[in-house]
């Protein structure tokens, strides 16, 4: 790979964090909306939120190759599927889960060193 290349791809990396960084904000802030929340209109629109963000991420970890994060958001994007069809009913089981997998993307999103990825 040249320098140039390299920088480019740095410069991507660069990227993704900070626009990864603001849609795990609003699934972090949605998720837990969603679980205080008995409304069933806005338990819609939460989950609407939700799956487009991550669907979203899932997009952005597969433009730069991070594959442990693209992994995990279709995880999450085929759950939210689920939810929205009303295949599935979160319980609080459920949503320690939930947590636990969008708090592993961030710590991914945190160290991309760590994860083996390669260039485009």
């Amino acid at each position: 790979m040249s320098i140039n290349e390299a920088e480019f791809f740095k410069e991507l990396l660069s990227m993704f964090k900070i626009e990864a960084e603001e849609h795990l904000k609003v699934i972090s802030t949605h998720l837990l909306d969603l679980e205080k929340t008995q409304d069933p209109d806005a338990q819609k629109a939460l989950v609407e939120v939700i799956y487009r963000e991550v669907h979203s991420l899932k997009g952005a970890a597969r433009a730069v190759n991070i594959n442990p994060i693209e992994t995990l958001c279709q995880s999450l994007e085929d759950i939210f599927s689920a939810i929205k069809r009303r295949v599935l009913v979160p319980l609080p089981e459920h949503f320690d889960v939930l947590h636990a997998s969008v708090d592993s993307i961030g710590k991914l999103i945190e160290s991309p060193d760590s994860v083996d990825i390669s260039p485009l």
